[in-house]
C-alpha cells in the first residue's frame, strides 16, 4: 500500500502543484470505505485557487493521471476518491509478505541512533509491576526503532546508588545477611531495610551509621563497596530472571553508580558555563518561573539525581553519538525531563532538544488474590496458573501432543503485555485477569488464536503456496479488505515510531484478525477447487506472517498451536 500511496501523492502534487510533502499529509483512508480505498480533500486547494471545493474536485478528477495500480477516481462532494485496481493490489500484497517474509514492512538500514532508557528498578527491592509499563514500553519501542532500521541501544539505568544502601548494610550488621540458600535473597534485604529504617526512629545512631557508610562507598572504602556489589548481584540475578523470562534484553546495565566518578566533571561545566547559584545553602541552576531551580549539589555537598543524569547523557552522547535518546518514564517525572534539556540547552550542549520523554500512566487492578504490592515473578506465575486454565475451558479442540505449560506461559505473558500495550501509554491502565485472558476479545490471547488457526488451516487443507500469486482468483470483498489491511502494516508501524505509541501496533493488529475472522468465513480453503485453494492459502499465510511480525514488535512470541 505504501508504493501505491507513494505513487498517488506524486500523481497529485503534479496535478495540483501543492508540495508531495503537504500532499502526503492530505491524502487519507475515506471515512466511508464504500466510497474507495484512499482519498484526497480538496479544501486546501480550494482556498488557495479561490474555487468551490466540489467544482474542483470534479475538474480534478478529469485532469489527474491515474498510477499504475489504480483503476478509478471518483469525486465524491469535495473528495476525490480512488479505487486501487483490486486483482494487481491482492498480487503485489501477498507477494511482498511472502518474499519479505520476518522483515515484511520494515524499514532500511540508516544512521540515526536512538538510545532508549527503561525499566530502571531500584537494587535490593523486588522487581514489583511498578516497573512493568517502562519495561514493556520501552522494550516495544526499541524493536520498532530496529525493526525501523534504526541502530538501537537499549539501556537499564538501574538505581543503584544512594543512602537507601547505608540502611540495608546496617539492618545486615544487625540482623544478618541473607542466607545463601535463601530462596528470595531480595526480600530478605527489603526485610533488613525495613527494619533498620524503623529501628533509627528510637536509635538515632542506625540513621549515623547508614550515612557513614554511603559516605565510605563514596569514597571508594573496600569494605563499603564489597557489601555494595553483593547487594547489586544478588539483585541483577533476580531481574535477569524476569527480564529473561518476559523475553527481554538490554545492550547495557549503567546505572547511577557507573556515573559517580563523573560528578565533578558536571558541575564544573556548570561552573565554566557561569550559571551556577547558591540557594538556600544548596547549589544549581535557575531555570525560570516554570522550571523553577534545578538543585544539583545538596547544602552537604551530596549530588543529586538530575546530576547524574546530566552526566549519563553526556557520555551516552560521546558513547553513541545519538541522535534521539528517549527516556520511558512515569508521567509525574515530567519536569525532572524539562529540566534536563533546559540544563542542556543551557550548558550549550548540541544535544538538548534530542531528549524525548515518553511518559506514561500507572496501573490498577494488577494484584494477585492476596493483594498488595506485587513482585512481577509473582504475577507471571498467576498468569500462568490462570491462562492454563482459561486455555483448558475456552479451547475445547486442542491438538494431539500440545504441550499446554508452555502454551499458557506464553498466553499469560501475551495477555500481561497486550493488555499494557494495547492503551494509549499516558492514561492509566486497569487490569482485569478475565478480560484480558480472554479468547473473544480485544487481547493478546485472542491475536495468538488467530494465528494458530491460521496454521491449523494450513494443517487441515494440506495447501502449497501456488509458484506465483494471483490476485484475479481472489475476486471476494473479503479478500481484497483482508489484503488491505495487511498493506497497512507499513503504516501502522512508522505511525508507533512516531508517537512512541506500541498501541497503534495493537489497535491494527486486532483490525487485522478480524479482517481475518470475517475471511475465514467466506473464503474456505480446505473444499476450494485446485488453484483457488493456493491462492487463498497464499493469503492466509501473508496474513499469519503479518500478525507474527507485529506481535513480536510488541514483545509477544506468536504461538504456533493452541
Amino acid at each position: 500500500m505504501q508504493e501505491l500511496r507513494t505513487s498517488l501523492v506524486e500523481a497529485l502534487a503534479r496535478a495540483t502543484g501543492l508540495p508531495a510533502p503537504q500532499v502526503d499529509g492530505m491524502v487519507g483512508l475515506p471515512k466511508n470505505p464504500a466510497h474507495g480505498d484512499l482519498a484526497f480533500p480538496c479544501f486546501a486547494l480550494a482556498k488557495r485557487d479561490g474555487k468551490n471545493p466540489v467544482e474542483l474536485a470534479r475538474a480534478l478528477a478529469d485532469d489527474i493521471a491515474l498510477p499504475d495500480g489504480f483503476a478509478a477516481v471518483e469525486p465524491t462532494g469535495p473528495f476525490l476518491n480512488f479505487r486501487f485496481d483490486r486483482a494487481a493490489f491482492i498480487t503485489r500484497t501477498v507477494q511482498s509478505v511472502l518474499e519479505q517474509g520476518d522483515r515484511y514492512g520494515a524499514g532500511a538500514p540508516n544512521d540515526d541512533v536512538v538510545v532508549v532508557d527503561y525499566s530502571s528498578p531500584n537494587i535490593a527491592k523486588p522487581f514489583h509491576i511498578g516497573h512493568l509499563r517502562s519495561t514493556l514500553i520501552g522494550w516495544s519501542l526499541a524493536k520498532i526503532f530496529r525493526f525501523l532500521g534504526h541502530p538501537v541501544v537499549g539501556i537499564n539505568h538501574l538505581g543503584d546508588w544512594g543512602t537507601q544502601f547505608g540502611y540495608v548494610w546496617v539492618g545486615c550488621e544487625r540482623w544478618g545477611r541473607p542466607a545463601d540458600d535463601d530462596p528470595d535473597p531480595i526480600l530478605a534485604l527489603v526485610d533488613r531495610y525495613v527494619r533498620a529504617t524503623k529501628l533509627k526512629e528510637e536509635d538515632p545512631s542506625v540513621e549515623e551509621a547508614a550515612r557513614d557508610y554511603f559516605r565510605r562507598l563514596e569514597a571508594g572504602d573496600a569494605d563499603a563497596r564489597a557489601f555494595w556489589d553483593y547487594a547489586r548481584t544478588v539483585s541483577l540475578d533476580e531481574f535477569k530472571a524476569v527480564y529473561a523470562r518476559l523475553g527481554v534484553a538490554f545492550d547495557h546495565y549503567t546505572g547511577e553508580a557507573f556515573f559517580n566518578d563523573k560528578m565533578d566533571g558536571v558541575l564544573a561545566d556548570v561552573e565554566a558555563a557561569g550559571v551556577g547559584e547558591v540557594s538556600d545553602g544548596a547549589w544549581g541552576v535557575s531555570l525560570g518561573d516554570d522550571l523553577g531551580f534545578a538543585l544539583l549539589k545538596k547544602a552537604d555537598g551530596a549530588t543529586l539525581y538530575l546530576t547524574r543524569d546530566l552526566a549519563a547523557i553526556d557520555y551516552r552522547h560521546r558513547t553513541f553519538g545519538f541522535d534521539r535518546v528517549l527516556y520511558v518514564v512515569g508521567a509525574p517525572q515530567s519536569l525532572h525531563f524539562k529540566q534536563l534539556s533546559a540544563l542542556c540547552e543551557k550548558l550549550g550542549k548540541p544535544y538538548h532538544d534530542r531528549i524525548v520523554h515518553v511518559p506514561f500512566g500507572h496501573v490498577h487492578g494488577m494484584s494477585t488474590r492476596s493483594g498488595g504490592a506485587v513482585p512481577l515473578v509473582a504475577l507471571l506465575d498467576e498468569a500462568h496458573e490462570r491462562a492454563l486454565r482459561a486455555l483448558r475451558e475456552e479451547v475445547t479442540k486442542r491438538p494431539e501432543g500440545l504441550d499446554e505449560d508452555a502454551v499458557a506461559e506464553q498466553i499469560g505473558k501475551s495477555a500481561i503485555i497486550f493488555n499494557d500495550l494495547s492503551r494509549g501509554r499516558i492514561k492509566d491502565v486497569h487490569f482485569d485477569w478475565d478480560a484480558a485472558l480472554s479468547f473473544r476479545g480485544d487481547t493478546g490471547p485472542y491475536l495468538q488464536y488467530a494465528h494458530a488457526r491460521i496454521n491449523g488451516i494450513a494443517a487441515r487443507a494440506e495447501a502449497e503456496l501456488p509458484d506465483a500469486v494471483d490476485g484475479s482468483r481472489l475476486p471476494e470483498d473479503e479478500a481484497f479488505q483482508l489484503a488491505a489491511q495487511i498493506g497497512r502494516f507499513h503504516d501502522a508501524v512508522r505511525k508507533a515510531a512516531a508517537t512512541y505509541e506500541p498501541s497503534a501496533i495493537a489497535a491494527y493488529l486486532l483490525d487485522l484478525a478480524r479482517q481475518f475472522s470475517r475471511a475465514n468465513e467466506v473464503l474456505r480453503v480446505k473444499d476450494a477447487e485446485a488453484g483457488i485453494k493456493e491462492q487463498r492459502f497464499a493469503l492466509f499465510v501473508a496474513c499469519r506472517q503479518t500478525l507474527a511480525n507485529g506481535l513480536r514488535l510488541l514483545g509477544i512470541e506468536p504461538i504456533d498451536r493452541m
